[in-house]
């Protein structure tokens, strides 16, 4: 059988430390439409906030069901701006009815281990 492993690769753009924000969720049964579409409703808005370079929505192979977004953002602030929006607050309470479990999200920065 497969074992996956994730991996984030950081990077630097003219001295300033990217970040990349991974979410993943768990879609209920029968609900992937709805959820793509708030999805790209909240993209859309996403494309909005300062700092903001991109994003992408993955679904795992074997389970559509889950659904993977990675996100660049110029820096924490950006992202943080971005999670705390109202925008994205109310996106997230018409998702929360889609999702299995709550969504979880990791924040990743270089970490300066490869040098």
């Amino acid at each position: 059988m497969w074992q996956f492993v994730r991996i984030a690769v950081i990077f630097f753009a003219e001295g300033n430390s990217m970040i990349r924000v991974i979410i993943e969720r768990n879609i209920r049964q029968g609900r992937i439409d709805d959820y793509l579409e708030l999805s790209r409703r909240a993209r859309k808005r996403a494309n909005t906030i300062d700092g903001f370079i991109a994003g992408e929505l993955l679904q795992e192979k074997t389970n559509p069901n889950l659904a993977i977004i990675i996100s660049s953002w110029e820096d924490y602030e950006s992202w943080s701006n971005w999670a705390e929006a109202k925008e994205r607050l109310e996106v997230m309470e018409e998702m929360k009815p889609l999702l299995e479990t709550e969504e979880r999200v990791v924040v990743l920065e270089n970490s300066h281990i490869l040098g």
